[in-house]
C-alpha cells in the first residue's frame, strides 16, 4: 500500500469523527514513519508501506475513530519547541498556554536568572518552556497528581533539565514555601461541576477530571488559595500568571486587587473571553 492510498482510506473512516482529519490522519501516518514532520510524509507519495507499518497506522484511525485524541494516540504533543511526552494521565496541552508563556517572556529579559513556581505542572509543559527560554532560570514544581509528577519527570529527562527543577508531589492547599519567586504561574482546574458535564466525551474519557473542575459553584476555589497563599511568595513588582476559565476575568480582577496585584496584560480569544493574565504585585504586605 503507497502512502496515497493509506491517506485516502484514512480520510473516509475519519471525515465523519473529527473535523481536522486529514490532520490526524497525516500526523499518525508521519508517527509509524518515524518521520520529523507530517508533511514529509508528501516528499513521496508513492512510497510503499510494508506489512508492519501498514497494520499499525490503521490501528491508530481505529484508535482515532473512537475519537481518542491524536496527541494520547501516539502519546505525544508538540508544544513550544519540544514534543512532549503525555503518556501519564495528564493534561493535554493547549495552544493558549503558549500564550501565556509567551505574555511572561515579554515581562523578563531573556538572560535573567528567573525564580518561579509552577502550581499544577501536568505534562511539564511550562516549567520545561520557560527553562528553554529562560536558560538561567530554575523553579518548583508541584502537582497533586502523581502521574502528573512522574510526567514532568519524564520530560525533564528527555530534555536533560533534570538539574534545574524540582518536581514535588504536593497539594497546592497543604504546601508551603519560604522561598521567594519572580514569577509564579499556574494553569488550575477552573470550571464548574455544570461545565464539566457538558465538555466532549472524549475529554472525559483521556484526561483526568481533577484538572477540570475548580469547584461546584463558581470555580474559582485555587485562585483564591493561590493568590492568597503565596502573594508573600512573590518578589516585589514579581508576576503571577494564570489561565482562566470563561466569564471569570472580573472576579479573578477583583480578587487580585484585593491583595496587592494590579493587572498588567490579559489574553482574549475570539470569542472576546479573556483567558490568559499577568498581574504584577505591586504591594509588599510582608512589610506591612
Amino acid at each position: 500500500m503507497k502512502i496515497t492510498e493509506a491517506l485516502n482510506n484514512s480520510y473516509r473512516l475519519l471525515s465523519n469523527v473529527s473535523k481536522t482529519y486529514k490532520l490526524d490522519a497525516e500526523v499518525l501516518l508521519a508517527h509509524v514513519l518515524n518521520k520529523k514532520n507530517r508533511l514529509d510524509i508528501y516528499l513521496d507519495l508513492n512510497q510503499e508501506l510494508n506489512i508492519k507499518e501498514k497494520e499499525k497506522f490503521e490501528d491508530l484511525v481505529k484508535q482515532r475513530v473512537t475519537k481518542k485524541p491524536v496527541s494520547k494516540i501516539i502519546n505525544q504533543k508538540s508544544f513550544w519547541n519540544f514534543d512532549f511526552d503525555i503518556s501519564k494521565k495528564v493534561l493535554i496541552p493547549r495552544p493558549e498556554t503558549e500564550v501565556l508563556i509567551e505574555m511572561v517572556t515579554k515581562k523578563f529579559n531573556k538572560k535573567r536568572d528567573l525564580k518561579f513556581l509552577d502550581i499544577g505542572c501536568g505534562s511539564g509543559c511550562i516549567s520545561i518552556s520557560l527553562l528553554d527560554y529562560f536558560k538561567k532560570s530554575n523553579g518548583i514544581a508541584i502537582d497533586i497528581s502523581k502521574d502528573a509528577v512522574l510526567n514532568t519527570q519524564l520530560n525533564l529527562n528527555n530534555f536533560n533539565l533534570n538539574n534545574r527543577l524540582k518536581v514535588l508531589k504536593k497539594n497546592v492547599f497543604s504546601f508551603g514555601t519560604e522561598k521567594k519567586f519572580e514569577l509564579i504561574i499556574s494553569n488550575p482546574p477552573y470550571l464548574k461541576l455544570s461545565d464539566y458535564i457538558n465538555l466532549d466525551h472524549s475529554i472525559k474519557i483521556y484526561e483526568p477530571k481533577e484538572a477540570f473542575i475548580g469547584d461546584n459553584k463558581e470555580g474559582l476555589k485555587f485562585y483564591k488559595e493561590i493568590i492568597k497563599k503565596f502573594k508573600n511568595n512573590l518578589k516585589y513588582n514579581g508576576y503571577l500568571g494564570f489561565e482562566i476559565g470563561d466569564n471569570q476575568f472580573l472576579k479573578v480582577k477583583k480578587l487580585l486587587n484585593l491583595h496587592g496585584f494590579v493587572i498588567v496584560s490579559k489574553h482574549k480569544l475570539i470569542n472576546n473571553q479573556v483567558r490568559c493574565l499577568l498581574a504584577k504585585k505591586i504591594k509588599n504586605y510582608a512589610l506591612q
